[in-house]
């Protein structure tokens, strides 16, 4: 009976021990799947109800998708007044508000100039041939960049969004969310059909296959 006994209560101490091991490894997978979304460092510029919701939003989104390879500034602040730009500080507006494709093909965008900024040999390699090819080419809205060098530049960043987008919400949902743009129209063109773009682009490391992950 003792014998009977000890059996008895070592197997309930397995199965508990089992249940334990089970439930951390469900927590700590909880943790990893959340581990995007906490290291971002997110303000609000005026700290108003919709500046609030983005952020939710942005949240929600870097929480639903595997965005870290793509991640190179954490710092982030939501300002309804201000357009979205990468530097100093990466800024987002509150226009795409419930609207997740365009939040985070612009979320991505902005990135992507921050890995043009840590690769400049590359990103001006690409630039100088880009500018073999269209020797003219628009700036201003809503054609271009703001100035023509900006234009070239767009034509890696822009690349780059609607790759990363392609990737995470398949190639029509991309296209749609590109081709909507009221800005950048002529540059988003150029990605959308034209191929020397990502040729281009792949030959001077500056695509998704060369970010490491």
């Amino acid at each position: 009976m003792q014998v009977d006994a000890f059996k008895s209560l070592e197997g309930a101490r397995m199965r508990m021990k089992s249940l334990l091991m089970i439930g951390l490894a469900v927590a700590f997978g909880a943790t990893m799947t959340s581990g995007q979304e906490s290291t971002l460092n997110i303000r609000l510029a005026k700290g108003t109800e919709r500046e609030a919701a983005t952020k939710s939003e942005l949240e929600a989104i870097v929480a639903k998708y595997d965005l870290g390879h793509w991640i190179f500034t954490r710092d982030i602040v939501i300002d309804a007044e201000s357009i979205p730009h990468s530097h100093p500080v990466l800024t987002l507006h509150t226009r795409h508000l419930g609207d997740e494709p365009a939040l985070l093909a612009t979320f991505l965008h902005e990135q992507f100039h921050w890995l043009a900024e840590e690769r400049p040999t590359a990103r001006e390699a690409a630039v100088a041939e880009f500018r073999t090819r269209f020797p003219a080419v628009p700036f201003g809205r809503p054609n271009g960049g703001r100035d023509a060098y900006s234009t070239y530049l767009h034509l890696i960043v822009c690349d780059l969004e609607y790759a990363a987008v392609s990737e995470l919400l398949g190639q029509a949902a991309a296209r749609a969310t590109l081709a909507a743009s009221t800005h950048y129209i002529w540059i988003y063109r150029q990605v959308l059909e034209n191929p020397a773009i990502r040729e281009t682009n792949a030959r001077h490391d500056l695509d998704l296959g060369s970010i490491p992950r």
